[in-house]
């Protein structure tokens, strides 16, 4: 993992530099410069201060989180700590650097990767809280609540935080442990609730002071913008900034000083040169700290040792693990397209910043420790290792034969690192929590993944019964996933693990409390799963999940009454949403929504694929083909059959098939590497005399991904890469035990 990290910097500065190309581009570098050679120095000199009061003050948030989590540090420590987080962010991406640079003096206190991404987790959380709130405030103030309600809307930001919230609560109720009680009870005290408020309160003084930098800034050139329209502008350029995807902000601030700036009549070279000079203001004061982090101590020992209260430095691993393995389950189901400068779109999960959290933790453990990540599989550390050369090599030979493509570089590449955050996440709740956690972690899922299904039915039903007329409805369904396929195989991930889980669902009375009702229960939830895969009409979700059950029953891999029963829910679930769509249906104009009438269709229901679907599909074969006979051997390079495209169908395209994607452009060498691969997951999951509940669920796992693979490209699915970490992760089995309670290994 740790020799991906130049890769990453790579892929953040190139972000950075297009998206200050792009802002220069539209505003003239002559008019830039000639506007910063003018802005006057008692306001460059009032900003600086500013800044570097804003710098102090974060450090000393970061001090105050420290003694939260128990960890008592003296402020020297804690403040070398923060500046050397804020210095390395200068050069990566800021939640990978500020880790980074932290564990560099936090090591020698004592303090584990995991609690320093957790400390992160927490304050990046109230932060973009915050600077959302603050955002959203100045958004209603310039351009109304009509425009802002429609563009939230849009991203269902209510109907996710419902479902997010309904389905940790569910989680809780189907198996909370002493260890999670004690730690819900903890977090909603009166003490921690005034902690967290204590945090907010210095995290809202830094926006102010970081508003007040681009007022001052603007008011210095142009005096006549009104304050209030300008600090609300502001709230929206420092919520941009402070997205993690570039460099300290680069390129997104200024871009999005342009637009908001040029909103209030402020041309764009006076709006890039506030944002440049507020940009250079506030690395000045880390540039100048640098001595004080780097400097080599007096002594051998550089800092005093880790002092704690509440909790030993296990207990403090352990729930740092928990909470950000736990909140990455729940969020990896809600995702977004984000349109990138040049047309490109991304795929955002609002679990990718804790999967990089966790990628830091997982990374930095290994770098401290000198030890690689322990899986159950002796060779998986290397199989991580082909991938990422492979990866590596196909995009060098693409970019040599088109040119660096954003699908290629961001979709790709550093995509590949986005799914080792996910593979790490699911690593640090299986390692730090044995078998206890492990089957928590596959509640979460299940549960999170029911609530969504549930919640996306009863929505429609009342858009049906003309509620919410002007309530944002995709076409198909899809859950929150913005594909109804990538949402289908979301339902078959879950599935595998449920199934996977089903037969120690019916030994152990204490899961579910009660063995009257938990065998219905778990038939409930998997008979949910298999109506929200009827109701996306994703044909090889079907198909797949009937494979599946198949499979399961067949060599008992399950219990079989709760297949037999879970098919039974199913149908009594779909029909009593069909009835209920027939109950005063309505006809709604939403292009958007799906169209409903007062014919025998249920208001969940999807439609099925086109023949021009199944068309192109086969064509992307088609092509692959005709590419990989060119070069059979290395393939024609990462990215090449997305940048023709274009020329065959139109627009952008895929192949819509794992190994031929990976032949094609890897060429035979890369199918071999990704075969042997497969062939070993498979080979645990069958002949080694494993944990067999989770040889059962990676068995299933691993079927879902080849059968739902030969029709869509899936390799890049992060809820597989989340359930396939979690799986292969070997327990500490000294952490493991005194965090849950419960013991290591289920047989």
């Amino acid at each position: 993992m740790l020799k991906n990290l130049p890769l990453r910097r790579l892929a953040v500065f190139f972000i950075s530099i297009l998206l200050l190309t792009i802002a220069f581009q539209s505003s003239g570098v002559d008019h830039v410069a000639r506007q910063l050679i003018r802005f006057p120095t008692p306001t460059l000199l009032v900003i600086l201060a500013l800044l570097t009061a804003n710098l102090f003050l974060v450090s000393f948030r970061f001090w105050r989180q420290l003694a939260h989590f128990g960890i008592a540090l003296s402020w020297k420590v804690a403040l070398r700590a923060s500046l050397a987080g804020y210095a390395v962010s200068l050069v990566m991406i800021p939640l990978f650097g500020q880790i980074m640079g932290r564990q560099a003096i936090l090591q020698n206190a004592g303090v584990s990767p995991v609690v320093n991404a957790s400390l992160a987790a927490y304050e990046r959380t109230l932060l973009a809280i915050i600077s959302a709130t603050l955002a959203v405030c100045g958004g209603i103030y310039l351009f109304g609540q009509t425009v802002v309600s429609d563009f939230f809307g849009h991203m269902s930001l209510m109907e996710i935080a419902i479902a997010a919230s309904a389905g940790g609560a569910l989680s809780l109720w189907m198996g909370m442990s002493r260890f999670e009680a004690a730690l819900s009870n903890q977090m909603a005290s009166r003490k921690n609730l005034a902690r967290v408020l204590w945090i907010a309160g210095l995290t809202l003084a830094g926006q102010l002071l970081m508003l007040s930098c681009f007022v001052l800034g603007v008011l210095a050139i142009r005096p006549e913008v009104p304050f209030l329209s300008l600090l609300a502008a502001a709230a929206i350029i420092s919520f941009a900034a402070s997205l993690p995807i570039t460099v300290s902000g680069w390129g997104v601030r200024e871009l999005a000083a342009v637009y908001m700036l040029g909103k209030l009549g402020i041309p764009a070279p006076d709006a890039m040169a506030v944002s440049i000079m507020v940009g250079l203001c506030s690395i000045l004061p880390i540039i100048a700290a640098i001595p004080f982090v780097a400097r080599k101590p007096a002594v051998k020992k550089s800092v005093a040792p880790l002092s704690v209260t509440t909790h030993n430095v296990q207990e403090i691993e352990g729930m740092a693990a928990w909470i950000l393995g736990m909140v990455t389950a729940v969020a990896v189901f809600f995702q977004f397209h984000a349109t990138l400068p040049g047309g490109g779109v991304i795929n955002l999960n609002f679990a990718d910043p804790f999967a990089i959290l966790a990628l830091a933790a997982v990374s930095l453990h290994s770098l401290f420790s000198r030890r690689l990540p322990v899986w159950r599989i002796n060779r998986f550390n290397l199989a991580l290792g082909l991938i990422s050369l492979l990866l590596l090599l196909g995009f060098i030979h693409g970019w040599m034969s088109i040119g660096i493509t954003q699908w290629a570089l961001g979709g790709r590449l550093l995509g590949w690192l986005a799914l080792l955050g996910y593979l790490s996440a699911g690593y640090l709740i299986s390692a730090n929590a044995g078998a206890h956690g492990l089957r928590r972690f596959s509640e979460t899922l299940l549960a999170t993944a029911v609530v969504v299904i549930l919640q996306q039915a009863l929505i429609r039903l009342l858009v049906a019964w003309g509620y919410f007329p002007d309530l944002h409805l995709t076409f198909r369904f899809e859950g929150y996933a913005g594909n109804r396929n990538a949402f289908a195989f979301q339902l078959l991930v879950v599935m595998a693990m449920l199934l996977g889980y089903s037969t120690l669902y019916g030994r152990h009375s204490a899961i579910l409390r009660g063995s009257a009702i938990r065998h219905w229960v778990i038939a409930f939830m998997l008979g949910t799963l298999l109506t929200g895969l009827a109701w996306s009409l994703s044909r090889a979700g079907i198909l797949t999940g009937a494979i599946l059950l198949a499979v399961a029953a067949y060599w008992r891999l399950a219990e079989r009454k709760i297949i037999v029963r879970s098919l039974l829910f199913a149908a009594m679930l779909w029909s009593a949403v069909w009835l209920s769509g027939q109950v005063h249906p309505t006809v709604t104009s939403q292009p958007q929504a799906p169209t409903l009438t007062s014919q025998p269709q249920a208001p969940t229901q999807s439609d099925s694929s086109r023949d021009a679907s199944n068309q192109e599909r086969w064509n992307t074969f088609v092509h692959a083909a005709e590419l990989w006979r060119q070069s059979p051997i290395f393939g024609v390079g990462l990215g090449v059959f997305n940048a023709k495209s274009p020329a065959w169908f139109g627009y952008p395209q895929v192949i819509h098939n794992t190994a031929l994607w990976f032949l094609a452009e890897f060429g035979v060498v890369g199918l071999i590497v990704m075969g042997w691969i497969f062939f070993q997951l498979t080979r645990y999951a069958i002949v080694t005399q494993g944990p067999r509940l989770v040889r059962h669920a990676l068995l299933l796992l691993l079927l879902a991904f080849a059968l739902f693979s030969c029709v869509h490209e899936i390799f890049y699915q992060r809820i597989f890469w989340l359930v396939l970490g979690a799986l292969l992760a070997r327990p500490f089995s000294a952490k493991a035990a005194p965090a849950t309670g419960h013991i290591n290994e289920i047989k």
